[in-house]
């Protein structure tokens, strides 16, 4: 199917601008300018209003993007399918996850990926839930990794494994020795309300790790008066080894992280509380067998994961 005229729009509601776009597309922007002129004119309405150089879309440009997307993901679907029956097996797995779940998840699920299927290309994709779950909707990722809910009635979503949030602290501090042992798990827990009047080394408040520290706080009961915020949770930890206050990370990262400075790790908040992560994909897409290996491939590497725990099943959860 040929839609280079969604292609052209899509790539310009995407940059924004003639220039990014012809650049994308490989095109001349004079090209990109002239076939847009065309189609607004064909069409009898404007797509994109014009400030400067930046193309903004209209009312009607939202609507035609929406449909374009939707046209574009189902002749990607068409592609994939096609080439599994005329060449057996080729094409693209393109995969969406947080910068920071690459380093552990990857490098061995795509070796075994390149053993079992050679012809595969993958496409990487990182960025933030929002970003991953926008990604998927628009059909430009076949899966995403995330542990964020979204209602989209569209959506499968395929337990992976379950993670806890964990506290960091100086081997040094007071309360450390503060902590109790609780069963089934290999960390010890530690009471928040006991760091009250401390303070606290946080995430910016649209990450996952700020989401459920403030569960954990609101759990119990501590609403901190003094904290620094921080994206990264190396930096934050780090901090929390000099002695700055108490930081958080998450069960499934500590374990890939190096320090040169000693920390140590207490399970905290609600002990029944859990954090399910997912392998997300869209119900209406098609599942090449490619895709369906790398699913299984992916849980057979997180079951060598010492510290994560299973889900309790393998059948269509949603969060």
């Amino acid at each position: 199917m040929n839609l280079r005229e969604q292609e052209y729009v899509l790539a310009i509601a995407n940059y924004q601008t003639l220039k990014g776009a012809a650049e994308f597309l490989n095109v001349s922007p004079p090209t990109l300018s002239v076939f847009l002129s065309t189609l607004e004119h064909t069409l009898g309405v404007p797509l994109f209003n014009r400030f400067g150089k930046k193309f903004v879309p209209t009312e009607v440009g939202e609507t035609y993007i929406r449909y374009a997307r939707e046209m574009c993901f189902l002749n990607r679907q068409w592609e994939a399918r096609l080439y599994d029956i005329k060449h057996g097996e080729r094409g693209v797995l393109r995969l969406g996850l947080h910068p920071r779940r690459t380093t552990y998840l990857l490098p061995a699920a795509l070796r075994e990926l390149t053993i079992r299927h050679p012809s595969i290309d993958v496409k990487l994709y990182e960025g933030s839930s929002e970003e991953l779950f926008h990604l998927l909707l628009d059909g430009e990722v076949d899966l995403i990794i995330n542990n964020r809910p979204n209602p989209a009635p569209v959506l499968e979503f395929i337990p992976f494994y379950r993670d806890r949030l964990v506290a960091v602290l100086s081997p040094l501090h007071p309360l450390a020795c503060k902590a109790v042992s609780i069963s089934g798990s290999s960390l010890p827990w530690i009471d928040l309300s006991l760091f009250a009047g401390e303070t606290f080394i946080l995430q910016l408040p649209d990450q996952s790790s700020r989401m459920y520290t403030d569960q954990a706080l609101d759990y119990a009961g501590v609403h901190p008066l003094h904290h620094y915020t921080v994206e990264n949770l190396e930096s934050a930890a780090q901090m929390a080894a000099e002695g700055l206050g108490v930081a958080f990370n998450f069960l499934g990262y500590i374990q890939h992280f190096s320090y040169h400075k000693a920390i140590r790790y207490f399970l905290t908040g609600d002990p029944n509380t859990f954090i399910d992560y997912y392998i997300v994909r869209r119900k209406d897409a098609y599942l090449a067998p490619y895709v369906a290996d790398f699913i299984e491939i992916l849980q057979e590497q997180i079951a060598q994961q010492s510290l994560l725990i299973l889900p309790p099943d393998k059948k269509q959860a949603k969060p």
